[in-house]
């Protein structure tokens, strides 16, 4: 016990377990060819940075356990999964998704369940034959994190196509498979519990929607927001609209509100603490009024970001997701307070921001 303490304690990942003092916020990032980094958020300082073997250019998809130890990745063009211990870089995790007689890709979308004990992997399959490829049905795998580095599934079961992100249950029981429409399934039998509308929205005047959304942040509130966007019509004219989307992943509830004229905001958003706010990266940052669903400001940024995160006590936005700058700003204000460039200025493409909390 006393060498895991030192460990973490070296790392600044404190435990309430050990009695230790809340720690700052770590940021974790990756970043071309095979980057994984840990930032301190409070110093603005690379705290770790560790080199994943194999991840074939870069990555992609960045899960962390439920005890914030280990960083599971989407690598080697989105056909391997590794798990990575954050406080030593040791590699404590594999799964080859592919094998010789068969291509496998996960395109962004793993989850883990609450107690870390299990990952769900979408997995698109394409059977390799001698004179051509054959297109297989898409399929949920599921893998035991304590499986070591030769990870095979423990069961499977059918999924639907074009999906792009997987968020678990708080209950365990199930997890969301987010797509052209939003999908429930039981994680035991592979049960599909349900289908609501994203594409399928039932909302008056307005057209299909879309969205684009690879960055499955859910911290620290439990909610899963996105920008969606949508033609709406109102009595004979027409305007494309951006709506907030919130998925609460506890009660289940799913909504749609339009805040603003389709303008500047494409990609991520992350709902603030006291769930009062919402910011959102592309080549502006944006602060939305969750209650009166209104954009309250918006900055512009010195190039395009992805990636957006939020610091546990809510006073500072974290952005990432592309070139190699981390981003601090202030969340009252949307002004810059610092960047950090990554050793070696690595480009972190589309890599999940993630913050570990302070316990």
């Amino acid at each position: 016990m006393a060498s895991v303490r030192s460990l973490f304690a070296t790392l600044g990942i404190a435990s309430a377990a050990f009695g230790a003092a809340p720690a700052a916020d770590l940021l974790i990032t990756g970043a071309k060819p095979d980057q994984l980094f840990v930032i301190d958020a409070a110093t603005r300082t690379v705290r770790a940075e560790h080199h994943v073997a194999g991840a074939g250019g870069q990555i992609f998809t960045i899960l962390v356990s439920p005890d914030e130890r280990v960083a599971y990745l989407l690598v080697d063009r989105m056909e391997r999964i590794v798990g990575i211990d954050i406080a030593s870089g040791k590699e404590v995790f594999r799964a080859e998704l592919s094998t010789p007689g068969e291509r496998v890709k996960d395109f962004f979308a793993m989850t883990l369940t609450p107690d870390g004990k299990e990952l769900v992997a979408y997995e698109l399959p394409t059977k390799l034959e001698p004179s051509e490829y054959v297109v297989e049905e898409p399929r949920f795998a599921v893998f035991r994190t304590n499986a070591g580095l030769s990870a095979k599934p423990v069961r499977s079961f059918p999924a639907p196509r074009r999906v792009h992100m997987l968020l678990a249950r708080p209950s365990g029981q199930s997890f969301y498979a987010l797509g052209f429409d939003l999908y429930e399934y039981d994680l035991k039998t592979g049960k599909l519990l349900g289908t609501r509308g994203i594409q399928k929205w039932a909302l008056a005047d307005h057209s299909q929607p879309d969205m684009l959304a690879f960055w499955p942040v859910t911290e620290p509130t439990g909610v899963f927001t996105s920008p969606v966007y949508s033609e709406m019509k109102q009595g004979g004219e027409s305007a494309a609209m951006t709506a907030l989307m919130s998925l609460n992943l506890k009660s289940g509830a799913l909504s749609y509100v339009d805040f603003e004229p389709l303008s500047a905001l494409i990609f991520s958003t992350v709902l603030s603490p006291d769930k009062k706010h919402a910011y959102g990266v592309y080549t502006t940052l944006t602060s939305i009024d969750v209650d009166a669903h209104r954009l309250e400001k918006r900055v512009p940024l010195d190039h395009t970001f992805y990636a957006v995160n939020v610091a546990s006590d809510g006073r500072e936005i974290y952005l990432g997701g592309t070139n190699c700058d981390v981003g601090f700003y202030d969340a009252l204000s949307l002004q810059k307070k610092a960047i950090l460039k990554l050793p070696g200025c690595s480009d972190q493409t589309l890599s999940t921001l993630r913050v570990i909390h302070g316990k």
